[in-house]
């Protein structure tokens, strides 16, 4: 597997098996649209990971500071946001034929590392109760803490309709695991 960042430079040639991959992991209420994921890409703060086996995108993981989601709950009342200290991690996702094999968690320790080294003291991110509890179990391993419960935040009938706002602390180096 071959991990690179992913940036203004490189967004177009991602761009088509990214949008399949949101369609083929998330609900609708969960995808974001190409303008959305083409923001956060070229943010140039941001901090952007795709996991490539051969020419097959295998997964990604995407962040940008806290400030760019004003339009999102959970950041839009984060004490933290204008304070340019915190990466808010949108996406991780792992296609379907790549999973259980430490893509996920090699992706989201790069990205920790480098948000890290880029000089951001907090990661924070949501996790959908019930549908991404696989994501959420990850996350918790690499240091999340749940600092709120969002409710009825995705509005599409699947329950639960919760949303788990957490906090990364990135005081400490991750310890990697050999398995990647």
């Amino acid at each position: 597997m071959h991990y690179e960042r992913l940036n203004v430079a490189n967004w177009s040639r991602w761009r088509p098996q990214m949008l399949r991959l949101e369609t083929q992991t998330y609900e609708p209420s969960r995808q974001d649209t190409s303008d959305t994921l083409e923001k956060i890409v070229c943010n140039e703060k941001g901090v952007n990971l795709v996991a490539i086996d051969d020419q097959q995108l295998a997964g990604f993981c995407l962040g940008a500071p806290l400030e760019a989601f004003a339009h999102v709950r959970g950041p839009a009342e984060d004490p933290f946001r204008g304070n340019a200290t915190v990466l808010y991690a949108a996406d991780t996702l792992v296609d379907d034929h790549y999973r259980r094999q430490g893509i996920g968690r090699e992706l989201k320790t790069r990205q920790i590392d480098a948000a890290r080294s880029e000089g951001f003291q907090q990661i924070s991110g949501r996790n959908r109760a019930g549908l991404a509890d696989a994501m959420w179990q990850l996350n918790s391993s690499l240091g999340a803490r749940a600092i709120h419960i969002i409710e009825k935040d995705y509005q599409d009938g699947i329950e639960p309709d919760l949303c788990i706002y957490y906090r990364i602390a990135l005081t400490v180096p991750l310890k990697r695991q050999n398995n990647s």
